[in-house]
């Protein structure tokens, strides 16, 4: 081997060049993945206060509803009207609603609330339930959790005031 040819193989493996390009993409792109993680973290919990908000305000303006026999209907229309106003939580989202009622504490414990019968029940039990699409995850499908769903239990005014009434 020349001289020559030595001196340049020996620039070219002990050389600097392209260093600091190698060390920008080691360090930008993993940079990059978790601005966009932790992006995404965000969205879910401001999804799920949003959802909050939303059940927690429908709940008790139905609460202190006088008409019992259109409870569902009425808890329902509260809802949309509270979607429409949250465009990150309503754009072409499928939302499942339910109520059931609860005579006490440990009904809701046991699981052995009544979805039928309003009357004689101080207890609601609210569940709404809506799809998550994740807008900056980059992991596959199958590990995304699909669903997000938020419950809460709040105390029928109108059923306190008529067992009180009795």
């Amino acid at each position: 081997m020349s001289k020559k040819t030595k001196s340049n193989l020996r620039h070219y493996l002990c050389g600097e060049q392209g260093i600091a390009a190698m060390e920008f993409s080691m360090v930008f792109i993993p940079f990059i993945v978790s601005i966009l993680f932790i992006a995404e973290m965000c969205r879910v919990v401001f999804i799920s206060s949003a959802l909050d908000l939303i059940i927690a305000e429908s709940g008790h303006i139905a609460a202190i509803t006088r008409a019992p026999e259109n409870y569902q209907h009425y808890f329902n229309d509260e809802i949309n009207k509270r979607m429409a106003d949250w465009p990150l939580i309503s754009r072409d989202v499928h939302v499942e609603l339910s109520v059931a009622w609860c005579d006490n504490i440990s009904a809701v414990i046991h699981h052995t609330c009544t979805t039928a019968d309003a009357s004689h029940k101080p207890l609601a039990f609210y569940q709404l339930t809506t799809d998550y699409q994740p807008l900056f995850f980059f992991f596959p499908v199958q590990s995304v959790i699909r669903e997000l769903s938020r419950k809460i239990l709040l105390v029928q005014e109108f059923q306190r005031e008529t067992e009180n009434d009795e």
